[in-house]
C-alpha cells in the first residue's frame, strides 16, 4: 500500500520558466539558443545544482561557454534570476489534500543554492513536506544513485510504499532501481490519474 509521495520540484510543483525568462530578456533566435546552451543545457548547470562550486565559479563557467553574450549572462545571473521560478497555482492545495489524507510527503529535487535563496518567496510550500532532500545541500544530484539511498535512509522510506513524481525519465529510472514506484509528470490531471492507479485517494 502506498503511504508516501515523493515530489520533484522543477516543472512539477514549481514552474522552471527559463524559456519565458529569456524571452522576457529580449533573447530570441540564435541569441536565445546560445544562452540556453551556455546555461541550463550545459553540464555546468548540473554543478550549479550539486552545490560544490561557488556562485562566482558558476557564472564564470557560463561566460566561458559563451563569452560573446557575457552582458546577457550577467544580467540573467543578477536581478533577473528572481524571475526564474513561479509556484504553480495547484501546488499548495495538492500537498494539503494529500497531507490531510495521511500521506507522507517528501521532496527530492536538483536545486541550486542561488535559486533556493533568491527565489525563496516561491518555495514556501516546502514547509508542508515531512522532509526534503535538496541537491546543493548534500552535494548529490539526480540521477546519481547515492541521492536516492540518502532519501530512503534519512527518512526511513520503504520503496515499495512510495511513489516518486518527476518530469524526467532518467530520474525515474534511477528511482525504480531502488524499487520505488514512479510517475512521469506531464501535468497535474494525468498525475492524479496515475496516483489513483496506485490506490492513492485524496
Amino acid at each position: 500500500m502506498i503511504n508516501t509521495i515523493i515530489f520533484d520540484m522543477g516543472n512539477v510543483l514549481i514552474d522552471f520558466r527559463w524559456k519565458a525568462l529569456y524571452h522576457e530578456m529580449g533573447l530570441e533566435g540564435e541569441k536565445f539558443d546560445k544562452m540556453a546552451r551556455a546555461t541550463v543545457l550545459d553540464p555546468v548547470w548540473n554543478e550549479f545544482d550539486r552545490g560544490e562550486w561557488t556562485d562566482e565559479e558558476i557564472l564564470e563557467g557560463f561566460i566561458r561557454n559563451a563569452p560573446d553574450i557575457e552582458k546577457e549572462l550577467r544580467d540573467f545571473y543578477g536581478d533577473r534570476f528572481r524571475g526564474l521560478l513561479r509556484k504553480y497555482d495547484y501546488t499548495d492545495e495538492w500537498l494539503d489534500r494529500l497531507k490531510a489524507k495521511g500521506y507522507r510527503i517528501y521532496i527530492l529535487s536538483n536545486f541550486s543554492r542561488k535559486a533556493y535563496r533568491e527565489c525563496a518567496d516561491e518555495l514556501d510550500y516546502i514547509k508542508k513536506a515531512d522532509g526534503a532532500v535538496i541537491s546543493y545541500m548534500i552535494k548529490m544530484i539526480k540521477p546519481d544513485p547515492e541521492i536516492y539511498r540518502y532519501l530512503l535512509d534519512t527518512y526511513d522510506i520503504k520503496p515499495e510504499e512510495a511513489v516518486f513524481i518527476d518530469d524526467t525519465e532518467k530520474n525515474l529510472a534511477a528511482a525504480r532501481d531502488f524499487g520505488i514506484n514512479t510517475i512521469l509528470f506531464t501535468g497535474k490531471e494525468d498525475a492524479d490519474r496515475a496516483l489513483a492507479g496506485y490506490g492513492v485517494v485524496y
